[in-house]
């Protein structure tokens, strides 16, 4: 397998803060993309709640205050189920169109990132240029990455089938053993999470593919895993400068009453736009000596 030379993480970092200066209407797409998935998002679920809550409510007022006994639960089921299952279409609904808003604007910003990284300047015009021609493809490429990480849901399974049996009596049980089973189903967890990173990791560059080279999503999830392969180090590296980047900026949110508004802020205006920029001149600086090396060999 090929080394292919890649631009150094110092210089990836200290040019693409110089890029996102001179470029700082690249945070607008995740502006439009936070405020449009949050309104469509409480549209649809509140709309949903809202339309299933009439169908819940005259049941209980037609009911006596001593009536309210385990005994009615079986004669309100039904009409709870059906309001629940409305409103879990709308959420599995809201999640699609908010992923495919988050699709055409995050395609929008890595197109604009290119053309800052390349030309200098980006603006609006290349959002929407990269947008509607990649939106579609970058959905795919998220729903493929969101299954391969959803297979890490197998590490809780022996952890849940150990204390599905003890829960009735985890009361009655010995400290020891309750220790055990809290310490079986922490591990679980754990490797799920260990599992995710590590998926976050592999395929943190498909996306880039996608857009960068204007390829589909599985081209582009093949792209990004084999330039992964070939850069592991340099991956790494910027990966775990923006994941403790994301974690500072997300420490932010425990301030009381405005944290979550200086939180979402700082994601929104700095780094979701800057780590977009450090990511596409990566890629960038990864596809270059490839093409190169590949046209030697050809």
């Amino acid at each position: 397998m090929i080394e292919i030379m890649v631009e150094e993480t110092s210089s990836v970092i200290g040019k693409g803060f110089e890029t996102w200066k001179q470029n700082l209407s690249i945070c607008l797409p995740f502006v439009f993309s936070t405020v449009l998935t949050s309104v469509v998002g409480i549209i649809i679920i509140g709309g949903a709640i809202l339309a299933a809550i009439p169908s819940v409510v005259p049941l209980f007022t037609k009911l006596d205050e001593k009536c309210y006994t385990p005994d009615v639960i079986p004669l309100l089921l039904p009409h709870i189920l059906q309001s629940a299952g409305i409103i879990i279409i709308a959420i599995i609904a809201a999640i699609i169109i908010c992923m495919l808003i988050n699709a055409f604007f995050s395609a929008g910003a890595i197109g604009m990132a290119k053309e800052a990284t390349e030309t200098g300047r980006a603006n609006i015009a290349h959002m929407t240029e990269y947008g509607k021609r990649k939106f579609i493809s970058l959905f795919v490429t998220d729903v493929i990455i969101g299954l391969i990480s959803f297979v890490g849901l197998v590490f809780l399974v022996p952890s849940i089938l150990y204390i599905i049996p003890k829960l009735s009596v985890l009361s009655v049980l010995p400290p020891e053993e309750v220790i055990t089973t809290v310490a079986v189903f922490g591990l679980g967890v754990l490797a799920m999470i260990v599992y995710t990173l590590i998926i976050s990791i592999i395929f943190a560059l498909p996306r880039y593919s996608v857009v960068i080279d204007d390829v589909g999503a599985i081209q582009g999830v093949k792209n990004g895993f084999g330039f992964f392969m070939r850069n592991k180090v340099a991956v790494f590296l910027l990966w775990l400068i923006t994941f403790v980047l994301f974690i500072i900026s997300a420490a932010f949110g425990a301030i009381e009453n405005i944290g979550w508004l200086i939180s979402t802020i700082i994601f929104v205006i700095v780094i979701y736009p800057l780590t977009t920029i450090w990511w596409s001149r990566l890629y960038l600086s990864m596809v270059k000596p490839a093409e190169e090396e590949q046209n030697k060999i050809n």
